[in-house]
């Protein structure tokens, strides 16, 4: 940081002690103060849908792995049992993780995070524009106080009115400054939340598709493997008395007295 920036953040921060002791007049603009609160409101929701799509990316990696790891036990606790079926479901959990999850990772990128992410990076522009609309407020409003002090306290001080001119000069244009500022931002800070919804369709869009055919690929691969499964098993399931042959199953387990 340079001298004079250096200087302009200590006077700064002495004026902000000033203000909040209510010992400066803070100019409030409404109109400004509602925008930045849609604008503060917009921020928090698209960084939390970047931040839970990530998250959402994670869970189906996670649960793919998951996935896959049930098939190798079972495909190495059946044996030589049913080992078809057992093979089958372990060749289709690679499948959808090595195959159709992959396919997906560099559209989900392209088409969904990096797009969103790209739209919150605008985020940094906008904060650092509304920074430096409360400093150049601030320097308005403490002008503003010393104006009004020097017109309030004529002293018999031949500096004074040298200083009260210069002082005026400076509050014009203080007070040019942050009008701009502040204009600028009334314009933009709507615009920018006009555009969300056309600029995060596409995305939408994008994510609704690769959710379908993510999920599409998984009912394709494992509806094989349950075409694989006996014809009692189906039969079973389909009418609800999967659950009684389970119990019947545990029945026979029990009669083993295997801890006797």
């Amino acid at each position: 940081m340079s001298w004079t920036g250096l200087k302009k953040a200590i006077n700064r921060a002495g004026n902000h002690v000033l203000l909040k002791a209510g010992q400066i007049d803070e100019t409030v603009d409404i109109e400004f103060d509602y925008e930045e609160k849609r604008f503060r409101a917009m921020e928090e929701a698209s960084t939390k849908l970047h931040k839970d799509l990530r998250r959402y990316k994670e869970t189906l990696t996670s649960l793919a792995a998951a996935q896959q790891n049930v098939s190798d036990v079972l495909a190495g606790f059946y044996g030589s049992e049913a080992k078809c079926v057992a093979k089958e479901y372990q060749q289709a959990t690679k499948a959808i993780r090595n195959e159709t999850l992959q396919e997906l990772g560099e559209p989900f990128f392209q088409t969904v995070l990096n797009p969103i992410d790209r739209f919150n990076s605008y985020y940094v522009d906008m904060n650092e524009a509304i920074k430096k609309r409360a400093h150049k407020k601030l320097d308005y409003d403490s002008l503003r106080s010393k104006v009004r002090k020097l017109s309030e306290n004529p002293e018999k001080d031949p500096a004074r009115e040298i200083k009260l001119k210069d002082t005026r000069v400076q509050l014009s244009s203080a007070e040019e400054v942050y009008n701009r500022l502040n204009a600028q931002l009334k314009a933009d800070l709507p615009r920018l939340m006009d555009l969300r919804i056309s600029y995060l369709n596409p995305s939408f869009e994008a994510f609704v598709k690769l959710q379908l055919r993510y999920f599409s690929e998984n009912h394709r691969h494992l509806n094989e493997v349950k075409k694989k499964l006996d014809a009692r098993t189906r039969a079973d399931y389909k009418n609800g008395k999967m659950e009684k042959r389970l119990d019947e199953i545990l029945s026979k387990v029990k009669e083993l007295n295997v801890a006797n």
